[in-house]
């Protein structure tokens, strides 16, 4: 008998929090599933502690694979998937006892493609709520739910806070080697999704910690971050742009402005930034098919769409205003909380 749920666990380097996160999956109140591991080449001994979660319960599948990144792990865990439907945890988070029994009951009621709960955030063994859905429908239509994960405020670009129809799959990949990999990924099985089910409690534990891939910043990231964004902004724009409102489009464009103009900046501040041509050339080609919908935004501060005007009319012009003004004032200020 085949599990009615697959649900995939990367594991990579994790020995100190995956034992919390399986044991919170083995709890499920939902049963009959099962639970793959992915050991990406872990030079810890998560290896070990798979294979002995495995041999005691024969739900478990573990593969063993060379290191290949979050994105590649969680593609072998959708290949070996035998599950009508997919779930995804990361192995140093953990799960409600009855988070996968709320979102497959949500989705069954509704006849939905897609269930998505809400999720705590825990800092230093405090939790905070992330996202709320009140006052909202129990389900969201295709253009709903697309317009939610576009504003990316109670609706998030993550893959685990979610339980997907398997088939949604069949043509998406989480592209490898990339940095918030969620983004350029989730809206693609959104756009597939007839319906959205809601279930508005918090069901996952996100546990933030420093070292985890979204604690820092360096060029590779913040190049990530905006091509994704942007990816998702153009896509979705280019099939729906009639069918979603012009306020949501507001805040689909503030979400790429602030990564684009994050990203130009940190080009600037680098001694040879400005050699990252295709970069620079990706923000400028945002902001001149953008910019009236940018400055038409409501969401879209007042200094963002000035930096955005300047930038799009004169780049030299606005190289000379950071380099003079913003940036020397940001030293000044990071030097004066040390």
């Amino acid at each position: 008998m085949k599990p009615e749920i697959s649900i995939i666990v990367p594991v990579y380097k994790v020995e100190n929090y995956i034992h919390k996160c399986v044991d919170s999956i083995l709890a499920q109140s939902f049963e009959n599933f099962e639970l793959i591991l992915v050991d990406d080449g872990s030079p810890d001994n998560c290896p070990a502690i798979c294979d002995g979660y495995a041999a005691m319960d024969t739900r478990i599948k573990v593969i063993h694979k060379p290191n290949g990144g979050l994105s590649d792990a969680r593609n072998w865990g959708i290949n070996a998937a035998e599950g009508k439907y997919i779930g995804f945890v990361d192995s140093d988070d953990w799960i409600a006892e009855d988070m996968y029994e709320s979102l497959y009951n949500s989705l069954i009621e509704h006849e939905a493609d897609i269930a998505v709960c809400c999720h705590y955030e825990v800092v230093d063994g405090e939790l905070f709520q992330i996202n709320n859905f009140d006052g909202y429908p129990r389900v969201l239509g295709n253009v709903e739910g697309l317009s939610e994960l576009l504003m990316d405020v109670r609706v998030k670009n993550l893959a685990w806070d979610k339980l997907y129809k398997r088939e949604l799959f069949r043509s998406v990949n989480y592209p490898v080697g990339v940095y918030y990999e969620d983004t350029p990924t989730t809206y693609k099985l959104f756009m597939q999704a007839s319906k959205v089910a809601i279930v508005n409690i918090p069901k996952y534990y996100y546990f933030k910690r420093k070292e985890s891939i979204t604690g820092s910043k360096d060029l590779k990231k913040l190049q990530d971050k905006f091509s994704g964004a942007y990816e998702k902004y153009d896509k979705v724009r280019s099939q729906y742009y009639d069918k979603i409102d012009k306020h949501t489009w507001g805040w689909a464009a503030n979400v790429v402005i602030n990564e684009a103009m994050e990203l130009y900046n940190y080009l600037l501040r680098q001694k040879d930034g400005m050699d990252q041509s295709e970069d620079v050339a990706k923000v400028k080609k945002f902001l001149r098919e953008n910019l009236s919908v940018i400055l038409g935004a409501k969401p879209v501060g007042p200094k963002l769409k000035m930096a955005a005007l300047i930038l799009s009319t004169s780049e030299a012009f606005y190289s000379l205003l950071y380099s003079t003004l913003i940036f020397p004032f940001r030293k000044e200020k990071n030097q004066s909380l040390m």
